[in-house]
């Protein structure tokens, strides 16, 4: 009897440890890759890569808007077309775009000091320009309160600390694949934390008085090596301004503090063009589209990144639609809603292009939406500093998968982790404790719409901490833990397709 009941669930489609009150839909014929992934539908090895080295054919960063963002715009749609999406559409956000030389290319920023050229990891994004000599003014280093006449005409230098980030305590969660990899698993997020430029990026708090004071620029200062911060990307990204900027690693930038009161000439050169990225959205049908009964699943990222797997949640997206396009159409119990979102990147972020958003003028655009997944930086490999020596390790970098406050999502969540072999990741459930009583952090990235429109939802991302950088090429790119992501997250998708509506739901959960 056993054996018959193992067939029974299989057949269904459900081969899930089912939570009490957990069912699947009436009249779902369950198809067995909706509840535990076939690997022959998964994109292999090198179908991934090639995909990979396509996006990154243009060099540079995926910046919205660029010859690099087109290029990557235009082989998404052409896949995804050719995997059954219809109904595809574009919505124009035009804007003004600002860019400059990128690392190792210096030739449009550099710092020099008594003539010495000093090593500069970065520049600062959307930070105006320079003359074409640059400007030369007395360093000093920026504190909160100065008066205006002690920064005016002069280089701030800004200097970065961890104090700044107000991390949570405790980054708690519902389940930890391999714990024995993490220095303190009671914390796993901060052993990368270390190592990481976020969220202490830009000029921050200083960026409003040094401009209405009149500095020359500003140099920011990390608490990182310069390997580490070598080529990154300011995020969260600033609205274009007036602030000329660069990068210095701790040990440049304790120099240049010891150098306070000497004459540095800033250089930073950039242009700006009129771009028209745009939001793309697109359909793989369900069996019942476009009738009263179709529902739908929204599949979100964004386009929009500096490194390789900064917005690869594109072919993430793509894997997963190319996965179910080989269930029928007929077997496919719900529809997948693709939302490829180019707002990440562009000055000021997402809420500085919010009435321009599909859904401001499109209230209706998610009116069948049961569910959201959000998917993100993915096959990202571990870095680490050790003797000051930065360097990739074996290990692939910890991720995390977000799921709603329901604990069917969560049963099922962790059961995709461990079906599918994925490594060093955290299911966390924000909103409640976790399993040592700490909170479980908030959604990150674009997942977090889930919440926003009151539906069930699941997203998954990496840590990022090398990928802030435009140096972060095709060599820091796992394909086989890109798969293994993917694979998880197609379950939990096919999870959703079958599931009963209120077995999913939030109890709080309400539509904004």
């Amino acid at each position: 009897m056993k054996s018959n009941r193992r067939t029974f669930i299989s057949g269904l489609g459900a081969a899930i440890a089912l939570a009490p009150g957990f069912t699947l839909r009436a009249n779902t014929a369950g198809n067995p890759a909706l509840g535990r992934v076939n690997p022959k539908f998964l994109p292999d090895a090198k179908t991934v890569h090639a995909w990979h080295a396509a996006k990154d054919s243009q060099g540079g960063p995926t910046i919205a808007g660029s010859p690099s963002w087109h290029n990557y715009l235009e082989l998404l749609e052409k896949e995804l077309r050719a995997c059954g999406v219809v109904d595809i559409f574009h919505n124009p956000i035009p804007y003004t775009r600002w860019h400059t030389s990128e690392f190792p290319d210096d030739s449009n920023w550099s710092l020099h000091v008594d003539g010495k050229k000093i090593r500069v990891a970065s520049y600062g994004a959307n930070s105006g320009q320079t003359p074409a000599d640059g400007v030369t003014g007395e360093l000093v280093v920026y504190k909160h309160g100065m008066p205006a006449e002690a920064l005016r005409g002069k280089i701030a230098i800004v200097v970065k600390s961890r104090a700044e980030s107000n991390a949570r305590p405790t980054d708690d969660y519902e389940f930890l694949s391999d714990p024995g990899t993490f220095k303190n698993p009671l914390i796993p997020r901060s052993e990368e934390a270390a190592v990481s430029p976020f969220p202490i990026m830009g000029l921050g708090a200083a960026q409003k008085p040094l401009i209405e004071a009149g500095a020359a620029g500003a140099l920011i200062v990390m608490p990182l090596s310069f390997d580490a911060i070598s080529g990154i990307y300011t995020f969260g990204v600033p609205a274009l301004h007036q602030m000329p900027s660069l990068y210095l690693d701790q040990e440049t930038g304790n120099e240049m503090i010891a150098a306070a009161g000497k004459q540095a000439t800033l250089r930073l050169i950039a242009q700006t063009e009129q771009a028209e990225p745009y939001q793309f959205f697109g359909y793989l049908p369900g069996r019942d589209y476009k009738t009263e009964r179709d529902q739908q699943i929204l599949l979100i990222t964004h386009t929009d990144g500096p490194s390789i797997s900064q917005e690869n949640g594109g072919l993430g997206i793509l894997s997963m639609v190319k996965y179910f396009s080989h269930i029928p159409q007929s077997e496919r119990p719900r529809s997948l809603m693709i939302f490829y979102d180019c707002r990440h990147y562009m000055p000021g972020a997402e809420r500085a292009f919010a009435a321009q958003d599909y859904a401001a003028s499109h209230p209706d655009v998610y009116k069948r939406v049961i569910a959201a997944m959000g998917i993100e930086h993915l096959g990202q490999i571990q870095v680490s500093e050790d003797g000051g020596h930065y360097h990739h390790t074996k290990l692939v970098e910890m991720s995390s998968v977000w799921i709603t406050d329901n604990q069917n999502l969560v049963d099922l969540a962790i059961k995709a982790v461990k079906d599918n072999h994925l490594k060093r990741v955290q299911v966390q459930c924000p909103g409640r404790k976790g399993i040592h009583g700490g909170e479980q952090g908030p959604w990150y990235g674009l997942g977090g719409i889930a919440r926003r429109i009151g539906v069930s939802g699941a997203s998954t991302m990496g840590s990022m901490c090398a990928y802030w950088s435009s140096k972060a090429r095709l060599d820091y790119l796992d394909v086989p833990h890109f798969i293994n992501q993917i694979a998880t997250m197609s379950q939990i998708c096919g999870d959703l397709m079958t599931a009963e509506v209120d077995s999913i739901k939030t109890a709080q959960a309400k539509r904004a």
